[in-house]
């Protein structure tokens, strides 16, 4: 590789300092800033050991006296005017937007919408740089629920927003005076919104995200296809586009007869406006600062400028301007693909003659810069989209943004001309999508890395640096391939640690006013999914619907499945029939192949069910009926059903209770299981006991009976509930009982989910989602 200048160092050093200053957890920035400068000052590289420490000193003070650390807003503030800083989103019945108060602050502003009357009326007024007065209630963004939840917090943080604004009304807004930056988010906004209405949903997402950066109304599911097979960075505005457009303007340019340099002093004028127009993302910001520093050079005629160094110096000033952008996903990707292409670039160029293999060989640095950021936050590399890659790139850079913004041109210089020209982009993109979407729904070789811990991460960066060492000092043709062996050999590592892994896992997850219950036996043995939440599905009308709701299953279930690296569930049951157990099911038997679905005799499935059911058994599952006296063998563990014994014409009444015995303690899930139900059981099984019980019902009164307690005699009980929940669950008289019991009490609404860790004879660790941030 070539050498790596010291440019390159001192950003790396300004992304580390930013990293230890602004983040949560600085210890591992802080070790390796120490560890190099104590090998600068033993090497006696002294010039640079003091820029680095000038770097250390500047940043510190950036984040200490210049950043937005925190807020200034009182917390019980009702009243608020300011401008809306961005583009209205309207999702459903739910509008949100960015406002900039009086005071500087930025909050994250969401309304409810009434009626579709006002929706309309609202897309139609609603515009950047509008002074408007709302009323509401400020509120923390909340933390993660669940261990491996997206951490909103944190995201918004990273913005410098630290309130919500649940506004009570649709705002009242007034024009003001506007900033040049203001009539280029309306300008923007405009012309978006030209775009959605002029041409079909299929080409206005794609134009409206590769020429102004705007995918905030794009079909998720193909979204979702994007970001699986590692393709997003193909929907935001980046270098290859400000490539592409400014190149066709500087030829158009010289062909007009301007001069080389007034050509770069015009396009240099022009950058930092596009960029802006096309949302002043990391990526395009990063492309705006490269390719300006590149025209500034030949304008004032700076010779054997590297590239890389300006690409350094773009991550420098970046990350002086705001440190917290180190966070940024999008910085990350695109800072690390563009580096590594660029120096790998020159040797692919020598090495690969045809155009397939350079683009083979592109495609796979790429992916070897972005898998360790990409598997941090979505767990998943699929080798079809390292093939797909292949095709994608050069056919949506060299044939869809040409095109994009040739449409986009000849629909605004000739409107008569629109429905031609989305003909034409559907013509282009509706196979490509289907393939996509195809292949989304039939994940073909896809692996799932899960949740690499930090040493997994590190053994994945060593094994990609060994192996493209090696492949770029042999010429050996076979050699070719071992940085595509490298995934392959990464995935064998992370999964042989889990074969090797003494300890298992119950996690009772967060699911809001449900239960789900996944238990991850030792050395892989077997995973069990005991119910799966569910989101009430409320009626609404069309205008109400969103983009992609929340949906407990998806959003929480098969997330957590993910990240623990659970590819097949061996049962998934299902307690009894109510809507808060087993409603994001659906989703989950969609996804995950499972061996085993478990009911009792007296679950009376719907017509959606057994279709469910129909798809799960073609996929290979098989439907298992337990009914008191039945058993379960996974593993090494047996899972004994003690209820349902007789039907009870309450669904409550027939909830599936499951014993079991894991890390030498006794467990009891019992569902929905009512005072009746466990007089039942006191009856059949008189010695019944449990040194962890699962409380029946979400701690309601209408379970748990003082007798119950003392049968059973726990020492943990379980609350899984949702917070501020409608029903008053648990409810006081309960967790009075609890107490007068001695039973340590764990509620899912205060600490969000809770996790026991096991060996084969004792429970080694409890840890809740509240503990795990801190």
């Amino acid at each position: 590789m070539p050498f790596v200048s010291k440019w390159h160092l001192i950003a790396l050093c300004a992304c580390l300092v930013s990293w230890a200053a602004a983040g949560r957890h600085p210890d591992v920035p802080v070790f390796l800033l120490f560890s190099y400068c104590t090998y600068l000052l033993a090497v006696k590289q002294i010039r640079l050991l003091a820029a680095f420490l000038i770097i250390i000193l500047a940043l510190f003070s950036d984040v200490q006296l210049f950043q937005a650390n925190g807020t200034r807003l009182p917390p019980d503030q009702k009243i608020f005017v300011g401008k809306i800083k961005d583009i209205p989103l309207f999702d459903g019945d739910l509008l949100t937007y960015t406002l900039q108060t009086e005071s500087g602050e930025s909050v994250k502003a969401s309304i409810k919408l009434p009626n579709e009357a006002i929706k309309k009326q609202l897309m139609h007024r609603l515009r950047p740089g509008l002074t408007c007065r709302l009323s509401g209630q400020l509120e923390r963004p909340p933390d993660p629920s669940n261990f491996h939840a997206f951490d909103y917090r944190s995201y918004l943080e990273n913005k410098h927003i630290f309130w919500l604004l649940k506004a009570e009304g649709p705002p009242r807004c007034l024009e003001s005076s506007l900033t040049l930056l203001d009539h280029l988010n309306r300008f923007r906004q405009s012309e978006i919104e030209r775009i959605r209405d002029g041409f079909s949903p299929i080409g206005a997402d794609i134009m409206n995200a590769l020429i102004f950066g705007y995918d905030s109304s794009m079909d998720p599911d193909l979204y979702d296809a994007y970001c699986l097979f590692g393709l997003v960075h193909l929907l935001v505005v980046s270098g290859m586009h400000i490539a592409a457009i400014f190149g066709f303007l500087y030829y158009a340019a010289r062909r007009l007869g301007l001069v080389r340099e007034y050509a770069c002093l015009v396009l240099l004028l022009l950058i930092p406006v596009y960029v802006f127009l096309a949302g002043a993302g990391p990526s395009a910001v990063r492309s705006g600062l490269t390719a300006g520093m590149v025209l500034a050079a030949g304008i004032v005629k700076i010779r054997n400028l590297r590239t890389t160094d300006v690409l350094s110096i773009s991550c420098l000033i970046m990350v002086f301007c705001d440190p917290k952008v180190v966070f940024d996903l999008g910085f990350q990707l695109s800072f690390a693909v563009t580096f590594m292409v660029l120096i790998a670039g020159p040797v692919i160029l020598k090495r690969y003659k045809s155009s397939l293999g350079r683009t083979f060989m592109l495609s796979m640095v790429s992916e070897i810069a972005s898998f360790p950021i990409a598997v941090y936050h979505f767990y998943q590399f699929s080798f079809i989209g390292f093939l797909l890659s292949i095709f994608f790139v050069p056919y949506m850079t060299l044939v869809i943004l040409p095109l994009s913004v040739a449409t986009y041109v000849i629909a605004a210089v000739l409107p008569a001309a629109t429905s031609l020209m989305s003909f034409v982009m559907d013509l282009f993109l509706y196979l490509p999508h289907r393939v996509l979407l195809y292949l989304y729904q039939h994940p073909y070789f896809q692996m799932n890395y899960g949740a690499m811990v930090p040493w997994m991460l590190i053994s994945a960066l060593l094994i990609f640096a060994a192996a493209l060492l090696v492949w770029e000092k042999s010429r050996k043709v076979w050699v070719a391939g071992l940085p595509a062996l490298s995934f392959l050999l990464i995935y064998g590592m992370v999964y042989m640690s889990d074969f090797i892994d003494p300890y298992g896992s119950v996690t009772f997850l967060d699911v809001g006013q449900g239960d789900s219950i996944l238990i991850r036996l030792p050395h892989r043995q077997g995973a069990v999914l005991i119910d799966s939440g569910g989101t009430m599905p409320y009626p609404k009308k069309k205008w109400q619907i969103r983009n992609k709701p929340y949906e407990v299953g998806r959003d929480v279930v098969l997330h957590e499945l993910l990240a623990l690296r659970i590819n097949t569930l061996d049962a998934a049951v299902l307690t009894h029939r109510d809507f808060d157990h087993i409603g994001g099911m659906k989703s989950v038997l969609a996804k995950v192949p499972v061996r085993q679905i478990v009911v009792s005799p007296f679950f009376k499935p719907d017509r959606s069910d057994l279709n469910t059911f129909d798809q799960a058994l073609d996929k290979g599952s098989k439907l298992s009926i337990l009914k008191s006296g039945d058993s379960l063998k996974i593993g090494n563990s047996i899972f004994h059903v003690l209820s349902p014994i007789t039907y009870s014409s309450d669904s409550n009444g027939n909830s599936i209770v499951i014993r079991t015995l894991l890390g030498g303690k006794e467990w009891l899930f019992t569902g929905d299981l009512p005072v009746k139900g466990e007089q039942r059981l006191l009856e059949r099984y008189p010695d019944i006991r449990s040194d962890i019980l699962k409380l029946g019902h979400h701690g309601s009164r209408t379970s748990t009976s003082e007798k119950w307690l003392e049968k059973v005699d726990p020492s943990i009980g379980i609350v899984s509930c949702g917070k501020n929940n409608r029903y008053g669950h648990p409810h006081p008289e309960v967790i009075k009982l609890l107490k007068n019991h001695k039973v340590r009490i764990f509620r899912t609404d205060q600490t969000g989910a809770i996790q026991f860790q096991f060996s084969d004879r004792q429970v080694i660790r409890i840890m809740t989602a509240a503990d795990f941030l801190r």
